[in-house]
């Protein structure tokens, strides 16, 4: 119902929703993180993280053998009175999926590398890292898709009926997908500064 609602709400709406899934990002990554920290549960899950490189490239894939799905909740010019690319719904369905394939790919050829015994040139940086930030900022820029679904009642890939509440908890837990990647973007993060002399 929030796109039945006179554009200006809609845009406020929309704005409450970004600040609040930013805050919830930030609460997670920053004292929810710091909670956690030496803990079991924190030392069991902490090394598999990487392996959401899969689910990227799995995603990306999508985004090319089921276009139309994709596109279906992708958010056209004019959206709540203030959303604007200068691309087509569906170009904006193909370039996210190639990057995301990308991103995937690259964070996890990083995490494998190592475990196959394959020694990465220090050239490459930090390869996981920079795949997590690679698809940290990647999230961000397609959160406006997972915001069109909830506000437009958007169904997913595959026709799969979403209602409102459970695009509530995706939006939700896209909070929980950015302190990750956050987590795992932070040497990448940390060289950029010393690179810049900030540190």
């Amino acid at each position: 119902g929030i796109n039945t609602l006179d554009e200006p709400l809609q845009a406020a709406v929309i704005g409450a929703l970004t600040v609040g899934l930013g805050a919830l990002t930030v609460a997670i990554a920053g004292p929810g993180f710091d909670a956690l920290r030496g803990t079991f549960l924190w030392e069991l899950s902490r090394p598999t993280w990487p392996l959401l490189g899969l689910i990227y490239v799995a995603a990306g894939i999508a985004h090319f053998t089921e276009t139309d799905g994709f596109e279906n909740f992708t958010p056209p010019n004019g959206t709540w009175g203030l959303w604007w690319t200068p691309f087509s719904p569906r170009v904006n369905v193909l370039w996210t999926g190639a990057a995301e394939i990308f991103g995937g790919a690259w964070m996890t050829f990083g995490a494998a590398a190592p475990l196959l015994g394959i020694s990465l040139p220090a050239e490459l940086g930090p390869v996981v890292s920079d795949g997590a930030l690679t698809l940290f900022l990647l999230t961000v820029i397609v959160t406006p898709a997972n915001l069109y679904a909830l506000t437009h009642g958007a169904n997913f890939p595959l026709d799969l009926e979403t209602p409102p509440n459970a695009h509530a908890v995706r939006l939700a837990f896209q909070s929980v997908l950015l302190a990750m990647l956050w987590e795992m973007a932070t040497p990448t993060l940390l060289d950029a500064q010393v690179n810049l002399g900030l540190m």
